[in-house]
């Protein structure tokens, strides 16, 4: 078995434990600060008591400034100073540890991340696991098959964070997590980052492109004005926030692993009691014995020895159970971290009696009963996991009016003896195939998939909370059940964290019934509580017709996609990725012999030297003008491709999109095929965009490359699982260029696009006043940045960027272009005022967008929503068509019964497995349900490949 090393970010500890008692903190009867001692020494006995480390260490700060205060010298400067009471308990900590045995990594100059990054990459071993103790989402980082960062959580397990779970966060392998810690930056140690860009948005953008130097060569790219200019602005800090938040891994560490070997028997050597006598821990000492005695095999009172008043003879002598002078301070626990191991106050739990568990034929009669006479049931499951292809449901909770529910156990051990299983389940497939009852579920697909594994086909009409949450207000921090219950309906659900440690796969079937019966109810009673909140709304804001016809009929479409992943060979994965292999060495020795020396190519210090000291390849080029960051000139895509008429450049470039594809992508989806089925299976979310666009996530499969050359060899390995089957493609040709004519009306592009006209070229003749023959391909290439950027704010300076032509021409070009297309300087202008007096905007469907900030006082957020009025009517009117193409496909392939499926969906694309059989009829069917999905004042255009696999057929 694999031992582990547990890392405890000490100076994150204390301050936890510290803040942990608020305004009532801990102190001895001198007036001694405790708090920060009793709750990391609480803590430390709980991780010693549960995970039974082998290595136990700890890393702390030292006073003195960072390299980082060097290079920014602003890092950390809205810092206050450490409270007085919490520095007080700095070194009677540093002497816990000395007690625990335990080394203690400090080195001035470096940060406790530092040395730990430094420790968990040099010190490694196939039988060795590193566990970092930090919240600190930094260190996500460092995580691989070897590191996990074990994040302490209040009243809660802690959460152990692996590769998995950066995904979940970033939709990222964690060694792009530093770009996206880069963008979003840390307002704690006044890291700058891109102002205007979170969480959420950092991790899609990071999601999307896979580095910064990406993202910066890609901004035409990026649907979000606001985003490009936030991007624009912050340039300089965010490749500066990318130097303070890379957390080292090369400090040189004199470090022996053995001397942080770790035996919880060391407490019961008497320095730990006489430490919580001198500190008035007198609740821990017993716990402290407790520890000790088990880990020595000793199941009898352990007897600590203390020395006599007035004597040198020592004694043994039991605990001290005399109560302190001091007044008494158990009220403080309550606010204490559970996972710091100190004792929570528990509360009696009051069940709900309208909570009922169906354990007897008579309850079971009940339910049947109230279903037949019901119009709408909100139902939830209770599942083995999460995962969509082998988990199953252990119980179903089922609620027909509010305050009401019932808990259906399905486990076999919870299963009632009174009932016949067969009999059962086919009463039970029978309900949910009724379509005389609207059956209501928060994420309905989730519960669509979880029956489905055991046989239980959902029929409609179909309900669905969070998609319904996510149509009357697009712009909400969160769609989850918890969080809406509580910010919508002031009601705090029980936590599943009450129940099971999710992160270590903690099984439903372990929690009591009857707190199952009220967790399960709990969800339907409220499930049903938002139907009744937010269904009136839908009908109330006219967004009814766009639910009940593309929003919910997508539901079981994409439980279907889902559910049937798609195949992705590893043998093509692993040839490329030797392929990469040697072209990242061939590129590596390129580079050196080019710099004259070997470096750490990924160093920006160490390439800035090569690049601007030591071959001054800006003077060789003749560039006099350097973007400059704070750690000097700028090392980013732009700059290499403004440099790359020099050797050294181009070769970096490349190896930086060779390192890209095999990091994020060859080497990363082998690891994520589902061991059951043999194929990926990506998840696909309704409610991820402001836009109503579909994102996929786990792992994000609409962002496969497609434009490189060796990017596309990537879609080669995404192919038909046999020779029976082909994969086939059908995209939607200039989409939203036929939108935008349309929601426009202009004339002249609709009728250029009736003609079939060549678009770009047909935009060319009206701005350059020329006829279409004369069209050459420079004029054509400007006439497509122009109809491409126009819908998403661009202005004569960034046309000029793309362009290369002066500012001059690019106002110019844009004047003509509105000539010629005067509908759509209107359409902009009415937009925005549209926005304006209704404070959203629409698509075409009625899809509604919130802009809050169209008539902020901030001219640049104004700015950025009259971006989204332009351009959200066009965006999100394609995003509803593809899904109301989607529906309409997925109907008719199942009334002729057809093998064909879909798989994917990634943007304007639609990606299928069909049977060789079927290829003309898919083809045929796919094309014309595709091009009639709605009807637009210019025709839909459709382009069908097939293949082995996706690349063939895109």
């Amino acid at each position: 078995m694999k031992k582990n090393l547990y890392i405890i970010d000490t100076m994150a500890m204390a301050f936890r434990s510290y803040h942990a008692f608020g305004a009532r903190p801990l102190t001895t009867a001198s007036g001694q600060p405790t708090s920060a001692l009793y709750g990391s020494l609480s803590f430390i006995l709980s991780l010693i008591e549960k995970e039974k480390p082998d290595y136990l260490l700890f890393a702390t700060d030292t006073k003195e400034k960072t390299f980082r205060h060097t290079l920014y010298p602003e890092y950390k400067a809205n810092r206050d100073e450490m409270p007085e009471d919490l520095a007080a308990q700095i070194q009677p900590l540093y002497e816990l540890i000395e007690i625990l045995g335990c080394p203690l990594l400090k080195m001035p100059g470096f940060e406790a991340d530092d040395l730990i990054g430094s420790l968990v990459t040099q010190y490694r071993s196939d039988d060795l696991h590193h566990f970092i103790v930090s919240g600190d989402k930094d260190f996500m980082q460092l995580i691989n098959e070897r590191v996990s960062l074990y994040a302490p959580k209040k009243a809660q397990e802690a959460l152990i964070i692996n590769k998995d779970q950066v995904f979940e966060k970033f939709g990222c392998a964690p060694i792009h997590v530093i770009d996206a810690l880069a963008i979003i930056g840390d307002s704690s140690d006044n890291v700058p980052g891109v102002r205007g860009i979170g969480e959420k948005g950092a991790a899609k953008l990071v999601c999307e492109f896979g580095s910064l130097e990406n993202i910066y060569a890609n901004l035409a790219k990026i649907g979000n004005q606001r985003q490009i200019e936030a991007l624009k602005t912050g340039q300089e800090q965010v490749y500066l926030s990318r130097e303070l938040v890379t957390i080292k891994t090369d400090i040189p560490l004199n470090f022996d692993l053995e001397s942080s070997t770790f035996s919880a028997a060391i407490l019961g050597n008497g320095q730990l009691e006489e430490f919580c006598e001198r500190m008035e821990f007198k609740s821990i000492v017993s716990r402290v014995n407790r520890i000790a005695g088990s880990a020595s095999g000793e199941s009898k009172l352990v007897l600590t020895k203390t020395k006599a008043a007035n004597s040198s003879d020592e004694k043994p002598v039991e605990e001290k159970t005399a109560p302190s002078k001091k007044k008494k301070k158990t009220s403080l626990f309550d606010d204490i971290d559970a996972d710091q191991g100190v004792e929570v106050k528990k509360v009696e739990r009051v069940f709900n009696p309208n909570y009922k568990q169906v354990n007897t034929a008579a309850i079971w009669r009940e339910v049947v009963d109230k279903w037949q006479k019901s119009s709408v049931a909100a139902f939830d499951t209770e599942t083995t996991g999460l995962n969509i292809v082998s988990d199953v449901p252990i119980g179903l909770s089922l609620s027909f009016e509010k305050g009401h529910a019932y808990y259906l156990p399905l486990a076999d051990e919870h299963f009632p003896s009174e009932l016949n299983r067969k009999e059962f389940m086919t009463q039970l497939k029978k309900m949910f195939a009724s379509p005389d009852i609207r059956k209501v579920a928060h994420n309905l697909k989730f519960d669509l998939q979880m029956l489905k594994n055991i046989d239980i086909d959902v029929a409609g009409p179909y309900g669905d909370t969070m998609i319904a949450a996510y149509l009357v207000e697009s712009a909400m921090p969160s769609y989850g059940l918890d969080s809406l219950c509580l910010n919508v309906l002031e009601f705090k659900k029980i936590p599943i964290s009450e129940l099971i440690n999710v992160k270590k796969d903690e099984s439903m079937l372990s929690v009591p019934l009857d707190l199952l019966t009220e967790y399960a109810c709990e969800d339907a009673d409220y499930t049903l509580r938002l139907y009744d909140c937010y269904f009136p709304q839908l009908e109330e804001k006219k967004l009814w017709h766009l639910f009940e016809t593309i929003e919910i009929p997508l539901v079981p479409v994409l439980a279907n996609m889902e559910q049937a992943g798609i195949y992705v060979d590893k043998k093509t994965l692993a040839s490329l990725s030797r392929l990469l292999d040697k072209k990242i060495a061939e590129a590596e020795e390129k580079i050196y012999k080019e710099a004259g020396e070997e470096f750490n190519i990924n160093s920006t210090k160490q390439l800035q030297y090569i690049m601007y000291e030591k071959l001054k390849v800006h003077e060789k080029v003749g560039i006099t003008r350097l973007k400059k960051t704070k750690s000097g000139f700028s090392t980013d895509v732009s700059m290499m491709e403004k440099l790359s008429d020099h050797p050294l450049p181009q070769v970096i470039l490349d190896y930086r999109t060779l390192a890209k594809l095999k990091n994020t992508y060859v080497d990363t989806l082998p690891e994520l095929i589902d061991p059951k089925s043999g194929r990926i299976h990506t998840h696909f979310n309704q409610t991820g965009t402001t836009t109503g666009r579909l994102s996929s996530n786990n792992p994000n499969l609409q962002n496969i490359p497609i434009r490189s050359t060796l990017g596309k060899e990537i879609r080669k390995a995404f192919r038909a699982p046999s020779s029976d089957c082909v994969i086939l493609s059908a995209d939607y040709s200039q989409m939203e260029l036929r939108v935008m004519a349309h929601v426009a009306k202009e004339k002249s592009l609709v009728a250029a696009f009736l003609a079939g006209e060549d678009i770009h070229r047909s935009t060319a003749a009206k701005v350059f006043g020329v006829s279409i023959d004369d069209v050459d391909d420079n004029m054509r290439a400007n006439a497509k940045a122009i109809n491409f950027g126009i819908m998403y704010g661009m202005g004569p300076q960034r046309l000029a960027r793309e362009t290369g032509v002066s500012m001059n021409e690019a106002k110019l070009f844009i004047e003509k272009y509105f000539e010629g297309f005067p509908a759509i300087r209107k359409f902009i202008s009415g937009a925005i005022e549209d926005a304006k007096r209704k404070g959203y905007t629409e698509t075409i469907t009625g899809r509604r967008r919130s802009l809050p900030d169209i008539k902020s006082d901030n001219r640049m957020l104004q700015v950025a929503a009259e971006n989204m009025a332009i351009n959200t009517p066009i965006q999100g009117s394609s995003a509803d068509i593809i899904k109301k193409a989607m529906v309409d496909l997925s109907l008719e392939l199942q009334a002729k019964k057809a093998k064909s499926r879909i798989l994917l969906q990634v943007h304007d694309e639609l990606v299928l497995e069909v049977p060789q059989d079927e290829i003309a009829m898919a083809s045929e069917m796919v094309k014309r349900v595709m091009e009639s999905a709605v009807t637009l004042d210019v025709p839909l255009l459709t382009e069908i490949g097939y293949g082995e696999n996706w690349l063939e057929a895109h």
